[in-house]
């Protein structure tokens, strides 16, 4: 998104107000990329080591992050269009596919966690991140018949990730690996 020229001040509202969509969809992308940011860090507290394939996961991880700037501007720029809405939702599906594989990557037989790492909350992890690609194709699905309700749904699925954060409880009090 660039900053509007304008040669008055009632232009430059004009062309501000006409930015609110690109505006809307970038703090939604940002309110999920930081949530994402957010949960990799609390990840990878449980994670203890690293082997090729996590790498690769990772870095796959990574592209899908780097792709929702383009995907969130062109759902800004087009918000009429389903499509725009729909490719945003696949990216973020996408997204939250590596990281379901990501996490399950790792904990399978404490591949990289320690062994003392609560079966309960990698399942609970697990479960949480199976649903995230899951809501947000849906949400995508919506934007054939609501383009605002299906960004309100992108706004609102990271809260998955933070409100029943059971996986972030008591981070502080850990001992350090």
């Amino acid at each position: 998104m660039r900053a509007p020229l304008a040669n008055s001040q009632t232009q430059l509202l004009v062309r501000l107000h006409g930015l609110a969509p690109q505006f809307v969809s970038f703090l939604v992308s940002y309110i999920v990329l930081g949530v994402l940011w957010y949960g990799h860090h609390m990840e990878m507290h449980w994670i203890v080591r690293s082997d090729r394939v996590h790498l690769g996961i990772t870095l796959a991880f990574l592209l899908t992050i780097t792709l929702v700037p383009f995907s969130a501007s062109l759902m800004g720029q087009n918000l009429k269009l389903p499509i725009a809405s729909m490719i945003y939702a696949g990216n973020l599906c996408l997204a939250g596919i590596v990281r379901y594989v990501h996490w399950t990557y790792a904990t399978r037989g404490f591949r990289l966690t320690l062994a003392d790492l609560e079966p309960g909350l990698i399942r609970h992890v697990r479960r949480t991140f199976a649903a995230v690609p899951i809501l947000y194709a849906a949400a995508g699905a919506l934007a054939l018949l609501s383009a605002p309700i299906a960004i309100g749904c992108f706004a609102l699925i990271p809260l998955l990730y933070v409100v029943p954060a059971r996986q972030t409880r008591h981070l502080t009090s850990l001992k350090p690996h």
